[in-house]
C-alpha cells in the first residue's frame, strides 16, 4: 500500500476562529497540519492541527544575529545538524550575502525545509538535529513551497509547505524545520529550528 503524507494545499490566511485556541492574541508561533491518505483510494486516514511547542535555541540566535545586525568581529556560534554533536559555526550578518532562515530545498532534499524523521525523544530546547531521519527514498520529498505572506485585522501570517509520498507504511514521529544560513566565512550552512515530536 502506498501512503502519501501531504500539507493542505489550500495557502490561504487560517481564521482567527480556526487558531484562537493554538495562539494567543500577539503570539508568535508555528501552527503544524498535517493530513494523511491512501492515494489509491484517496480515503484520509489522519488530519491533525497542533501548535509547535519546541522552537529551539538555534531559531532565538539566528533571529538575534539578524535583528542586531551582529558583525563579523563579533559573530554569534550557533551550532549546525551535523552528525552527533555538531559542529559550532560562526554566524554574523555581513557575509558575502548575508542569508538567513533560508529554506529552499528542490526535491529530494533532506538537509534544508521541512523535515520528518521518526525518532520519539522528546525535544529539548538544545536540539541542533532531528533524531532519526526519515530519508528521501522512504518519505519522497517534494520541493518546499511557499505562501505568500498575508493578514487581517488580528493575524499575520505565511505558509510553508512539503509533501511526502511513503511506499508501504510509515510512522512519522517528529517534524523539524531546518535552515541555511551563511557562516563568516560565507559558505551556506545548515541549522534546525523547530523540532516536534508529533
Amino acid at each position: 500500500m502506498d501512503t502519501e503524507i501531504r500539507a493542505k494545499p489550500k495557502l490561504d490566511i487560517i481564521k482567527e476562529e480556526e487558531i484562537k485556541h493554538l495562539l494567543l492574541p500577539g503570539e508568535m508561533g508555528a501552527v503544524l497540519e498535517w493530513t494523511v491518505h491512501d492515494p489509491k483510494t484517496g480515503k484520509v486516514t489522519e488530519h491533525r492541527v497542533m501548535k509547535s511547542r519546541s522552537f529551539v535555541k538555534a531559531f532565538l540566535q539566528l533571529l538575534f544575529v539578524k535583528m542586531a545586525l551582529t558583525p563579523t568581529t563579533a559573530p554569534i556560534v550557533i551550532v549546525d545538524t551535523e552528525a552527533g554533536a555538531g559542529t559550532n559555526r560562526d554566524v554574523s550578518t555581513k557575509p558575502r550575502k548575508g542569508y538567513l532562515f533560508v529554506t529552499v530545498a528542490a526535491a529530494a532534499v533532506v538537509t534544508n525545509g521541512i523535515i520528518i524523521g521518526t525518532g520519539i525523544t522528546e525535544p529539548d530546547i538544545s536540539d541542533h538535529r532531528i533524531e532519526t531521519l526519515m530519508p528521501h527514498a522512504d518519505a519522497n520529498y517534494s520541493a518546499m513551497t511557499w505562501g505568500a505572506p498575508g493578514s487581517d485585522a488580528t493575524i499575520s501570517q505565511f505558509t510553508l509547505t512539503r509533501n511526502f509520498t511513503a511506499v508501504g507504511a510509515r510512522v512519522v514521529n517528529e517534524i523539524a524545520l531546518y535552515c541555511q544560513a551563511e557562516d563568516t566565512a560565507g559558505a551556506m550552512r545548515e541549522f534546525m529550528i523547530i523540532r516536534d515530536v508529533i
